[in-house]
């Protein structure tokens, strides 16, 4: 187990934060930078930046990991990998990154569920 070191309740220093309550204000932090770097950023670029900026390899060793239909490497407990605050940082940069497309949505109607 990694572990961040942080303050504590009692204003001292702690080497054993780990979990959700330690990498969601991380997450937080570094989301923030990149909204920092282009605050024209939306919450769809902020996932896609997530997807394409994580880093897969260092948590390899552990079991459930599948490619999905666009080739990257997911897992149910560790999403995409473990955030790279620089790579994620530096792909927001309005000269490289240009944004995702507008949301589509498509809607199919099963014909199936009609027949009597």
């Amino acid at each position: 187990d990694q572990r961040i070191t942080s303050a504590d309740l009692h204003n001292e220093c702690t080497g054993t934060h780990t979990g959700t309550s330690a990498s969601a204000p991380l997450a937080a932090g570094i989301f923030a930078l990149a909204l920092e770097a282009n605050p024209n950023l939306t919450w769809r670029d902020m996932q896609h930046l997530v997807v394409w900026t994580s880093e897969y390899d260092p948590l390899a060793g552990n079991p459930g990991w599948k490619k999905n239909g666009a080739g990257l490497m997911v897992n149910s407990r560790f999403g995409f990998g473990l955030l790279n605050a620089n790579a994620l940082v530096d792909l927001a940069d309005p000269k490289r990154w240009k944004g995702v497309p507008e949301k589509r949505e498509c809607i199919v109607q099963d014909k199936s569920l009609n027949q009597g």
